[in-house]
């Protein structure tokens, strides 16, 4: 492979519903289990829930137990409301993550 490798970037889907957030965790668990860093760019995120925050939260604290590269980019207006109405805003501002 050689260098560094590259990190993936993958869309959180614009609603928080759950059969759109169940396949993000499987896309997720698959890059967690190839060692793959992530991005996930939230600039489309208009409906949140919390399943889905629960679901990024989650992804953040088992990427980074791997020591893997893992954030959010350019996350929406309502993602970044409903982050604040859960008491977590603190916790998404940690993990945004430079636009590459």
């Amino acid at each position: 492979m050689g260098g560094e490798s590259e990190i993936d970037r993958l869309e959180l889907p614009a609603t928080g519903e759950l059969a759109a957030i169940g396949d993000l965790k499987t896309v997720l668990l698959e890059r967690l289990a190839a060692g793959m860093p992530v991005h996930l760019d939230a600039r489309h995120v208009h409906e949140p829930s919390t399943a889905l925050i629960q679901l990024v939260e989650s992804a953040a604290a088992a990427f980074g137990a791997r020591e893997l590269a893992f954030g959010l980019v350019e996350p929406s207006d309502a993602l970044c409301s409903a982050y604040e109405d859960l008491g977590l805003f603190g916790a998404l501002m940690s993990r945004i993550a430079v636009a590459g």
